[in-house]
């Protein structure tokens, strides 16, 4: 299945909202991009399959926890510096029982993995009252090199959390170079629309192939009077150097974001849509618990 990015919507919304600016988007809570703040991310991963035939009973089950340390900081008016520090832990279980062969056994592999670290940095900026934009880039430091058999269990358990979406952090044997940005936009009062585009190409750091992935996601979310708020995000992971890789999900959302600086938090429930990981809720697939909590400076 081909997944097109929808990236002429940026382009219609810029036009819309090409207001003259009144006060700076940098003084508004609903732009991300901007400013300073450290966050915890966590995604909880958890599925399992199972087949029998006659007496051959025979299951497999993976359990994956991934944590993110993410910081941006205001260096400049609007140059803003970025970092990222990945942990993984994962599990892969599988039994297999046969009264008539005379089979219970079971095994299980997994352990706690360092991901690649992250630093980039981009430039943001409010073009009006409602409309910011934002670009840069980052590179990852290839720390997971020639992994054993438990850390690919762990990469295994881990790696499709986020339906091929940040694989800067826990790609093994690769060097990642990451390109991004895009625009965030208040389309009416408490409505906000945000649109990023990345482009990651993943180098080599022992005999595998190059690796070329277009990543694009647009999400709707609609605030209260208060702190509160909920949307929908839509994705999209194209792996341009692999045939038909292409990867969609979606994620309701709730969250919680004070308009002063102050701490916020962001859970959500990502489902892969369609294969290789989805439909999410179905057995085997991709449905991924996201949680975050941050302190805006």
């Amino acid at each position: 299945m081909n997944a097109k990015p929808l990236l002429s919507s940026a382009v219609l919304l810029s036009l819309w909202l090409a207001a003259p600016a009144a006060a700076p988007a940098e003084k508004n809570s609903w732009v991300e991009s901007q400013g300073s703040r450290v966050a915890l991310e966590l995604d909880v991963l958890s599925k399992s399959a199972g087949w029998s035939m006659g007496d051959v009973e025979s299951e497999v089950s993976t359990f994956g926890l991934s944590f993110a340390l993410v910081g941006q900081l205001q260096w400049r008016k609007r140059l803003h510096l970025d970092a990222e520090i990945p942990l993984a832990y994962g599990n892969v279980s599988a039994t297999f029982r046969s009264s008539r062969l005379g089979v219970d056994e079971s095994s299980s592999a997994g352990s706690l993995l360092f991901g690649n670290p992250t630093i980039g940095a981009h430039y943001a900026r409010a073009m009006s009252r409602k409309l910011a934009v934002f670009g840069g880039g980052t590179l990852s430091i290839p720390v997971l090199t020639d992994p054993n058999a438990d850390a690919r269990a762990t990469l295994q358990a881990t790696v499709p959390a986020r339906a091929y979406v940040d694989l800067h952090r826990l790609i093994p044997e690769h060097f990642p170079l990451r390109a991004r940005g895009g625009v965030e936009a208040e389309l009416a009062t408490r409505l906000v629309y945000r649109a990023d585009t990345a482009v990651m190409l993943a180098l080599p750091t022992s005999g595998s192939d190059v690796d070329l992935v277009l990543e694009q996601g647009n999400e709707l979310e609609m605030r209260g009077k208060g702190a509160l708020g909920g949307g929908l995000r839509l994705q999209a992971a194209l792996t341009l150097t692999r045939e038909d890789m292409a990867q969609l999900a979606l994620e309701p959302f709730v969250s919680y974001t004070p308009e002063k600086p102050g701490y916020y938090g962001r859970a959500g429930l990502l489902v892969a849509l369609d294969a290789p990981l989805g439909f999410g809720l179905a057995e085997d697939k991709v449905a991924t618990l996201r949680l975050a909590v941050g302190h805006r400076f």
